[in-house]
């Protein structure tokens, strides 16, 4: 059996790609989707400034280029080599990377699966950027496929006549790729320089980052633990909100950002909450009286909701990072708000991004509320956003489809319990991804109870499965003595 399906492929040059979902082994897309995730939670930020007093530098270190691309995995199986992304896009047939491959493939030792960064080499040999990717990827038979290239920077299973199928160090593993990649041009492994010291990785940040050849560093240390450094980033943005602060209430505890599309509206940004306690006390002053209404609401990692306030007031920031996608490779969506008769309406989600670390630098008065000024595509500059150049309109989602609807009455001590059972379709998940595609909802209500209102809701992704749920919780919860009012 195939271990993916190219059914519903498109032209990639003389190869195909297939869309997400190609992926046919439950277990290999299972392997790739976990190891984007673990892979994703090690990484640890860290800034230039941080290299010559940090403690984690020492020892051999691993230092690679952080390229500016995607990760794709190859895998080599037996007679054939494909790539496949976390979400099951598969890249499958005559693709020069892939006929390069077959060097690889010939090295390989049973099943062997590759995790790197699949990118595109600019003519000018300019840096890689993300967005250069796509570019490549575009227009089908005409799909610049000779400017793809594949930087393998780990191994989860599989290796070569050298090593075993599970190789737990990860030096042995780049040994491994190295080796397993040997002589190639658009597929080989990461450079990887060993050095040690912080002095040493600040040479090669200006080097390979300063010297714009690389996004930023990956630094592995024997520790195992991993960096990604990256220049800071600075950003202008308008605050459309705030918190009081748990030190009292004459101080804000963070701030609430947004950017502006082309159109006009607000692309929720973030929050940001690291500034001095006297620029606390003066936002509070400066942000208060400017409170509005909002349709929308907002709440910090405490629960606790943001007041918004007219879009008055811009500020920089610096970041470590910028991120457009989580870590399932799923985009991130952020709210879009439009200010209409003096509060915020909700237009509806769309991709945005996440940030991380941001600190505060000072309030930009030279600024003002346009398109131009906190503009969202400053954030072009780390990652690629889809559609932001488009126009925001309100979704319009379609009303749910009631599956099953009973209500159940039991008395109990002279007082009436109900409980109500409803499964319905969403008919939203293909427009929105925040809405699941079908909900279960369980309620229970028993006045004699300290508790009185109780409720479960499952979510399932087909109507089989909603409507198994409902049968379940029925044999559970109605037993002798309810009955079937409605």
């Amino acid at each position: 059996m195939s271990l993916y399906t190219t059914d519903s492929a498109r032209p990639l040059g003389s190869g195909l790609q297939s869309p997400a979902g190609s992926v046919l082994d439950r277990e290999l897309q299972s392997m790739l989707r976990n190891y984007k995730r673990s892979t994703a939670g090690r990484y640890r930020a860290m800034v230039e400034d941080d290299f010559l007093g940090s403690p984690m530098l020492h020892g051999d270190l691993m230092v690679s280029p952080k390229i500016d691309g995607e990760m794709w995995f190859m895998i080599l199986d037996e007679k054939d080599a494909f790539l496949a992304n976390p979400k099951g896009r598969v890249i499958s047939g005559k693709v020069p990377i892939l006929e390069e491959a077959q060097a690889a493939l010939g090295r390989a030792k049973g099943r062997t699966i590759i995790a790197g960064e699949l990118f595109a080499v600019n003519k000018d040999k300019s840096r890689p950027r993300v967005g250069g990717l796509s570019s490549a990827m575009g227009g089908e038979k005409k799909a610049q496929v000779g400017r793809m290239a594949f930087a393998a920077f780990d191994s989860l299973i599989g290796g070569d006549a050298e090593s075993g199928a599970s190789i737990p160090l990860y030096a042995d593993r780049l040994a491994m790729l190295e080796r397993l990649f040997k002589g190639g041009k658009r597929a080989k492994a990461i450079r990887t320089e060993h050095i040690s010291g912080g002095a040493n990785v600040a040479k090669l940040f200006e080097q390979w980052v300063a010297g714009g050849k690389g996004e930023g560093l990956v630094i592995r240390t024997p520790e195992n633990a991993i960096f990604k450094a990256k220049p800071t980033i600075n950003i202008d943005a308008v605050i459309i909100g705030y918190t009081e602060s748990s030190d009292g209430p004459d101080k804000v505890g963070s701030v609430l950002l947004a950017l502006m599309r082309d159109d006009g509206k607000f692309h929720v940004l973030g929050s940001c909450g690291n500034m001095p306690t006297e620029q606390r006390i003066a936002f509070m002053k400066q942000l208060k009286p400017t409170v509005c209404g909002s349709e929308y609401r907002y709440a910090n990692s405490r629960g606790a909701l943001y007041r918004f306030v007219r879009p008055e007031t811009i500020i920089e920031i610096k970041l470590t990072d910028i991120q457009s996608q989580d870590s399932s490779g799923d985009p991130i969506q952020r709210m879009v708000l439009e200010q209409s008769e003096g509060k915020y309406k909700t237009v509806r989600q769309l991709p945005g991004v996440s940030i991380l670390h941001p600190v505060f630098v000072r309030i930009r008065d030279d600024k003002g509320v346009n398109p131009t000024d906190i503009r969202m595509g400053q954030v072009l500059e780390r990652c690629l956003v889809e559609n932001l150049d488009s126009k925001a309109e309100k979704l319009v989602l379609p009303v749910s489809t009631v599956l099953r609807r009973e209500v159940y009455t039991k008395t109990v001590k002279g007082e009436l319990a109900v409980r109500k059972l409803v499964v319905w379709q969403t008919n939203k998940d293909k427009l929105d991804s925040s809405f699941p595609a079908f909900v279960t909802h369980f309620t229970d209500y028993s006045p004699g109870r300290r508790d009185p209102l109780k409720r479960e809701v499952r979510l399932a992704p087909d109507k089989d499965d909603a409507l198994r749920i409902g049968d379940e919780l029925i044999a559970k919860q109605i037993k002798g003595g309810w009955s079937l009012v409605k």
